[in-house]
Parts: C-alpha cells; sequence; structure tokens
C-alpha cells in the first residue's frame, strides 16, 4: 500500500499481518504488532483511512484494522474482529 506518512511524499506500507477471518461475510484483519513507535500515530490514521476507503469502494470486501501492543494482545484482537463482522472496526 501506498500512504502518506506526515510527509507529501507517498511511502509504501506493509502491514505487520493481514488476517482472512472466515466469518460471514468474510473480513480481512490488518494486524499491526507495534511496541513503541514514533510514527505509531500517523502509520495508525493511515491505515484507517486505507480501511475506511476501501469499505467505502466495497469491491474488496470488509476490512479491519488493530494494533495489538502485547504479544498477549494479538488473540483478543483477532477474536473482536471475528466477533463483529459487520460492525468495521479501526481502532489502535
Amino acid at each position: 500500500m501506498n500512504v502518506l506518512l506526515g510527509s507529501p511524499s507517498l511511502h509504501d506500507y506493509v502491514p505487520d499481518f493481514i488476517v482472512r477471518l472466515k466469518t460471514d461475510p468474510p473480513m480481512h484483519l490488518i494486524l499491526e504488532t507495534k511496541g513503541f513507535d514514533p510514527l505509531g500515530e500517523v502509520k495508525r490514521q493511515a491505515a484507517v483511512r486505507c480501511v475506511n476507503a476501501v469499505n467505502a469502494e466495497g469491491s474488496f470486501g470488509r476490512w479491519a484494522y488493530a494494533v495489538a501492543k502485547k504479544p498477549g494482545e494479538v488473540g483478543g484482537k483477532v477474536e473482536e474482529a471475528a466477533a463483529s463482522p459487520h460492525e468495521v472496526r479501526a481502532d489502535g
């Protein structure tokens, strides 16, 4: 993905994970695993804009975004997204 990260030029954005959830309807979860990142808020805003745009366009299915700041949070983030496939999550 190309995104703007606080500057006028585009940057490549490669998420840590894209999880395809077997929900009804199917959903893709962009899952970031982060500790401290000085650009974390800028990256979160870019990912949320991307998820919102993809969902508004509609032909790529449902997408959500989440950040796990600790390894123990990963399962919960996936479960939260799977539990509400109709509710688009874009949290961080």
